[in-house]
C-alpha cells in the first residue's frame, strides 16, 4: 500500500508529540512492507523556494516553506501551498491520505483528496480544530465553552489580537464555517483518545463516528532499562520530563513539594528564561533541592530511568499523553493532573490522577508511604500497547477505505 502522511511540521526540524507521533507510525509502516512519502509544513521561513525535498529514514519528505502572509493570523486557506500540495499528491497517487495536522498547510486538504479520488483520514491529535489559539487554555477571564458557543472565545482570541471583536466573532464564524466542509470531506477519522473524540465532537461540532486509536508506546523499551526502585536511605527522586513550560504546572509541582523528602528533578528545555528564573526562585524560597538536567534526545539516556516517581501536572486539555507512557515502560509510578485525556488514566495501573488543587497533599502521601509508592510501582504490567497496534489498526482502516 502506499501511504502519504500529512503533517504541519516533521523531524528532523520539529519533534513534537504529534511528529513523534508520526514518525513512529511511518516506521511501522515500512517494517510491515508500505510504502510512506510525507508532506509537511515548514516554519522555516520561505526563502525563494518554494519545495524542499529531502529523505528522512528512508522515506521521501517533501516541505512547504510558508510565506509571510501564509499563517494562520492571514486566514486557514492557502492556495499556492494547496496548489503544492495538490502536485505532489498527484504525482504520488498514493492509496490513501492520512492528515495529521492542518495547521501548517491550511484548510482544503480533504477537499483536494477527494477531488483526486484519494481516500482521505483526519487524525485529531491536538485541539487546533477546536480551538483558534490551539490548545483551550482560555484567556481574558473568560471559560473554554464546552460546545460550539463562540463568544467567549471572541473575548479570549482578542486578548491577543486587541482588534475589533466584530471582526473576530466574523473570522472565527468563517474558520467554523470552513472546518466544518474540510470535516465533511474526510473519508473517515480518528482520535488517540476519547476526549479528543469528544472534544471534536462537542465543539467543532463533528456528528459521524471517530474511531479512537490510542498512540500507545512509541519505541520498545527494553527490560534492563527499567528504574531501580529507592534505596533505604536514599532522597526520593520526583521528576518530570518533556517542554517546561507554565501550561505543564510547573509551578504547581514546585509548590506541591514544598516541605517534603524528595528531590525535583526537571528534564528538557526552558522556553523562556523568565519562566526558568522564576521557577528557581520559587524552588530555594521553598527549602526544595531542584535540579536542572535540560535538552534530551531519543538517543540519549531516557529521564524516567533515574526516577522513583514521575509527576505530569498538566494545566493543558491534552488528547493523550505519551509521558505517561514513557514512564510506566520503564517501570515509575505517574501521578497526573486530571486535565483532557490525563483524566481516562485513572484505571490505569501504577496511576494516580488528581486535581492540581489536591497535588501537595497526593505527593505528600506517597512520599511519606514507600510501601504504597512500591504497590504502584508493582502494579504497573510488563507489556503496554504500543505504535505496532495503533499502526496495525489504522493499516486496516485504511484498507476499508481502499
Amino acid at each position: 500500500m502506499k501511504i502519504c502522511l500529512l503533517t504541519a511540521n516533521f523531524p528532523p526540524e520539529a519533534v513534537g508529540g504529534t511528529e513523534q507521533v508520526v514518525t513512529a507510525l511511518l516506521r511501522a509502516f515500512v517494517a510491515a512492507g508500505h510504502e510512506v512519502a510525507v508532506v509537511s509544513g515548514s516554519d522555516v521561513p520561505h526563502a525563494g523556494v518554494d519545495r524542499i525535498d529531502d529523505v528522512h529514514e528512508g522515506v521521501a519528505v517533501t516541505r512547504l516553506p510558508k510565506k509571510p502572509d501564509e499563517h494562520d493570523r492571514h486566514g486557514y486557506v492557502r492556495p499556492r501551498l494547496l496548489a503544492l500540495v495538490r502536485e505532489r499528491l498527484a504525482a504520488l497517487r498514493p492509496d490513501v491520505v492520512h492528515v495529521h495536522s492542518f495547521a501548517g498547510l491550511g484548510l482544503g486538504v480533504t477537499a483536494l483528496c477527494r477531488d483526486l479520488a484519494i481516500p482521505v483520514v483526519v487524525t485529531f491529535h491536538d485541539l487546533w480544530v477546536t480551538c483558534a489559539r490551539f490548545f483551550r487554555i482560555p484567556a481574558g477571564g473568560v471559560r473554554c465553552p464546552d460546545g460550539a458557543d463562540r463568544a467567549p472565545c471572541v473575548t479570549c482570541v482578542n486578548d491577543a489580537l486587541q482588534t475589533d471583536a466584530a471582526f473576530v466573532e466574523r473570522a472565527l464564524a468563517e474558520r467554523d464555517r470552513l472546518l466544518r466542509d474540510e470535516l465533511a470531506a474526510a473519508t473517515a477519522c480518528t482520535a488517540p483518545s476519547r476526549t479528543a473524540a469528544d472534544f471534536v465532537r462537542r465543539c467543532a461540532p463533528f456528528d459521524r463516528d471517530v474511531e479512537v486509536i490510542p498512540h500507545g508506546l512509541l519505541r520498545p523499551v527494553p527490560a534492563e532499562h527499567r528504574a531501580r526502585p529507592p534505596a533505604t536511605g536514599e532522597p526520593l527522586r520526583v521528576g518530570t520530563f518533556g517542554g517546561l513550560v507554565p501550561q505543564k504546572g510547573l509551578r504547581e509541582l514546585v509548590d506541591a513539594c514544598r516541605g517534603l523528602a524528595c528531590e525535583l528533578h526537571l528534564y528538557g528545555p526552558f522556553h523562556d528564561p523568565a519562566f526558568a528564573a522564576d521557577l528557581r526562585e520559587r524552588a530555594a524560597q521553598r527549602g526544595l533541592t531542584m535540579v536542572e538536567h535540560g535538552r534530551f534526545g531519543p538517543d540519549d539516556r531516557h529521564p524516567a530511568r533515574d526516577l522513583h516517581l514521575a509527576v505530569f501536572p498538566s494545566k493543558c486539555q491534552e488528547t493523550y499523553g505519551l509521558v505517561v507512557d514513557e514512564a510506566l515502560a520503564r517501570g515509575v509510578p505517574v501521578v497526573c493532573s486530571d486535565s483532557g485525556a490525563l483524566a481516562e488514566r485513572a484505571m490505569a495501573p501504577g496511576v494516580v490522577v488528581t486535581p492540581l488543587d489536591k497535588l501537595a497533599n497526593v505527593l505528600a502521601e506517597l512520599v511519606a508511604s514507600p510501601q504504597r509508592l512500591a504497590a504502584l510501582r508493582q502494579a504497573i504490567p510488563a507489556a503496554l500497547p504500543t505504535i505496532d497496534d495503533s499502526a496495525r489498526r489504522h493499516l486496516d482502516l485504511y484498507a476499508s477505505l481502499t
